[in-house]
């Protein structure tokens, strides 16, 4: 087991437990699951040619590292009866394409918006092909980027999390490069939703969905049930909150420490658990890693890439 001074550093440098072994994790009569990918982070379905989108970040140390600007990032499509399509369909160095460590992934009209370490990268969602880069500031110098998850409002003005530096910053539709907020009380952002009103995000550190007050303060919106983290070890409270989405009137949010994917209700007290997977308090040297999930909201799906187990895991949401 790591110490709590390597677990935190590891934590707090990749914004995902990295060190954390793959596990398998066997189909059953409700689950579609499709295997093959490279530490799958992120995914989202095209509704318009009724695809699945993965990003994955690539070989995993000693082959490679999910902070670094080392060129192994790539997007698969998938099919939804669960065929890989084509693994590698926007791949670093191929056609004028950068990905080094693609996380957070986000469809907005024509254009597919990924995070990508300390770069927003856009491509053409009906042909891959790259369109532009929007480089960030780094205001947290000497320590580096790691931009982890981005929405996109519908006027075009993205937001994007940093989870190691506990940052969100906004990119106009101009492309230009603001800080929303930073700091501790953000609860290190991993995965973000945008509407008209509200900036929302999960955090990592943390054990609650939080929102920005018009004064630029963040609040809570609904908290998730803390556990006795203290044999992994983890701060007290952390559940490393991943994936984020809507589906519905309800939140789903994916924790890594729990193995679960929560879904919330409207009131924000309204809790239930829709998916559950190997968590590290169960096997803290081989969780599953529930990462940034999504919903096939045509067929009522949830979809879960799993960091560690190099899946894509498909399940049917139960009313």
């Amino acid at each position: 087991m790591p110490t709590n001074q390597s677990l935190l550093r590891a934590s707090a440098t990749l914004g995902i437990a990295v060190l954390f072994a793959a596990h398998p994790l066997y189909a059953d009569s409700e689950r579609i699951v499709v295997s093959g990918f490279q530490a799958p982070e992120s995914v989202v379905h095209d509704t318009l040619l009724d695809v699945y989108l993965v990003s994955n970040v690539g070989p995993l140390p000693p082959g490679g590292f999910p902070g670094l600007l080392d060129h192994n990032g790539f997007i698969s499509r998938v099919s939804p009866n669960g065929a890989v399509l084509e693994l590698k369909w926007i791949q670093d160095g191929v056609n004028g394409v950068t990905l080094n460590g693609p996380k957070g992934i986000w469809l907005h009209r024509r254009e597919l918006y990924v995070a990508d370490i300390d770069t927003l990268r856009v491509f053409d969602r009906f042909t891959g092909a790259p369109l532009r880069d929007i480089t960030f500031p780094n205001p947290f110098a000497p320590n580096p980027l790691f931009l982890n998850d981005v929405a996109v409002a519908g006027d075009g003005t993205a937001y994007v999390t940093d989870n190691r530096n506990s940052g969100i910053f906004k990119v106009d539709p101009a492309g230009s490069v603001s800080v929303v907020g930073t700091g501790p009380q953000l609860g290190n952002p991993n995965g973000i939703l945008v509407d008209d009103t509200n900036v929302t995000w999960v955090t990592f550190f943390g054990h609650e969905v939080r929102r920005t007050k018009r004064s630029g303060q963040p609040v809570m919106v609904a908290p998730l049930p803390a556990v006795d983290v203290s044999k992994i070890p983890l701060p007290p409270g952390a559940l490393f909150l991943d994936g984020y989405c809507r589906y519905d009137d309800f939140l789903l949010v994916s924790s890594w420490v729990t193995g679960k994917v929560y879904r919330i209700g409207r009131s924000g007290t309204e809790l239930d658990t829709v998916a559950q997977f190997v968590s590290a308090l169960e096997n803290p040297a081989s969780p599953d890693g529930p990462a940034d999930i999504n919903a096939d909201r045509v067929r009522n799906r949830l979809l879960v890439p799993l960091f560690n187990a190099n899946q894509l895991v498909i399940i049917q949401i139960e009313d």
